[in-house]
């Protein structure tokens, strides 16, 4: 069922977890594989019959470094193993845990970020980042190399946020989850309590399959449906994004007004939908896409489409524009489109805008887009709601409120923003270069993230 790979791998040699570990005061990579779980376990018993610290088979093994690289070598995966661990390397990652249902064909690839913040702060999670899923044609190196920058910058958000937790992401590849497949859901749990992360639904997986698995297995997950009195991450991430908009634009401008500003935005999903509704409320007119039209309509039925102007998803990137708001897919801002740029401001929520593989391009296409004239700052800088609801949904519950978090939103997307523009202008240097100068120091030493840019 796996491709050549690292789900090869552990299909040929009858494993269900491998775990690649980065030991980086040594600079040494460690391996070791494990057989936990028989086929014909009823997934959808997790939590009611066993739970994650069981060993569901009789037939148990575990493999180590050496046994590893001779398989992978066996296979011709030496080079492929190298250059994951040259990624893992250059973003200072603890590693990779992979996961392989081999009866659902559910491959999981759970990517952790620096764990110092979250360590010792007495909880059971002690990363936060939610899980995405991708299709399974997906190369699968592709999907490795997202779930990696996703948790490197949720790492960088945690701290900007002052949240006591690691950065991780969840990536799953596997079938598109239907609402009565139990057996699906259930494993989903099991990886989610495993992973020892808060995290919730992102890119492909529903709020709905969310409630399911806090209603019937676990608690350690979020948004399983909007909090009344919290919304959901989309509404927050939106709104501390607006914050986050009108500082540039009175940096830019002189001005937080943003009357008859023109914002391009990508995607009128769940962060891009509320986005949406801010602006237009606040008087700016829109150039909207997304490859689902009916949420292009949505917003055309109550704003008219003057106000909210479509076109197709490919040229979005050359409109006449005041700003670019990314809310869908990352890697957008490439080298290759910056001369099509006309925007003076690149401002939304998306993750992982640049197209890099590390801080280090990251950094140096942030220069690039500078030089072009255009006001960037990396998005886990401003675009922190997600992490912040989902850190008070799951340590407040139902204790949670919107009125608890919203001034930490508006601090960080607001002042402390603001801070850092002044900085990047005094200094000559790239915002971005500034703010991951400020967190490094953070996520690997503990010390608190000082508002003081």
């Amino acid at each position: 069922m796996a491709q050549n790979g690292i789900f090869g791998l552990m299909e040929k040699e009858d494993l269900t977890t491998l775990e690649i570990f980065y030991n980086k005061k040594e600079d040494k990579f460690l391996l070791k594989g494990m057989k936990e779980w028989d086929d014909d376990i009823c997934w959808d018993r997790y939590m009611t019959d066993f739970t994650y610290e069981d060993i569901l088979t009789d037939d148990y093994k575990a493999v180590g470094t050496t046994v590893l690289l001779t398989a992978f070598n066996k296979l011709g995966l030496t080079d492929y193993l190298s250059y994951i661990q040259q990624l893992i390397r250059k973003g200072k990652h603890h590693g990779i845990e992979f996961y392989y249902n081999r009866r659902e064909n559910i491959r999981v690839m759970y990517c952790k970020h620096a764990n110092t913040l979250g360590i010792q702060n007495r909880r059971h999670a002690i990363r936060n980042g939610a899980t995405r899923r991708h299709e399974l044609e997906e190369p699968e190196i592709d999907v490795i190399v997202d779930g990696l920058n996703i948790s490197r910058a949720m790492a960088y958000k945690n701290a900007i946020s002052q949240v006591p937790y690691g950065g991780s992401k969840i990536l799953l590849q596997c079938a598109p989850v239907k609402l009565d497949d139990l057996e699906t859901i259930g494993f989903l749990a099991y990886v989610s309590d495993r992973s020892r992360s808060i995290t919730g639904p992102d890119m492909n997986l529903s709020f709905e399959m969310a409630a399911i698995i806090r209603d019937r297995f676990t608690v350690n997950y979020t948004d399983g449906r909007p909090t009344p009195a919290l919304g959901t991450s989309g509404q927050i991430t939106a709104y501390g994004e607006y914050i986050a908009i009108k500082e540039a634009c009175d940096f830019i401008y002189g001005s937080r007004d943003i009357t008859n500003k023109k914002v391009a935005i990508q995607g009128l999903g769940a962060v891009g939908f509320p986005l949406a509704e801010h602006l237009l409320s606040g008087g700016a007119k829109l150039i909207v896409t997304d490859i689902d039209l009916s949420k292009v309509h949505r917003v055309q039925q109550k704003w008219g489409t003057d106000r909210a102007e479509y076109v197709e998803p490919d040229a979005i990137y050359t409109v006449d524009a005041d700003i670019f708001s990314p809310c869908a897919m990352g890697a957008v801002i490439t080298e290759e489109r910056l001369p099509q740029f006309k925007f003076k401001i690149i401002m939304g929520p998306a993750n992982n805008q640049l197209k890099a593989a590390s801080k280090e391009d990251e950094i140096e296409l942030a220069k690039k887009v500078a030089d072009a004239g255009i006001l960037f700052v990396v998005d886990w800088a401003h675009n922190p709601g997600g992490c912040i609801k989902a850190w008070a949904e799951w340590t407040f519950q139902e204790k949670a409120s919107f009125e608890m978090i919203k001034p930490r939103v508006e601090r960080i997307c607001g002042p402390n923003l603001r801070k850092l523009l002044e900085k990047a202008k005094r200094t000559g240097r790239t915002p971005t270069e500034l703010i991951y100068e400020q967190i490094e120091e953070v996520i690997h030493s503990g010390v608190q993230f000082s508002e003081t840019v």
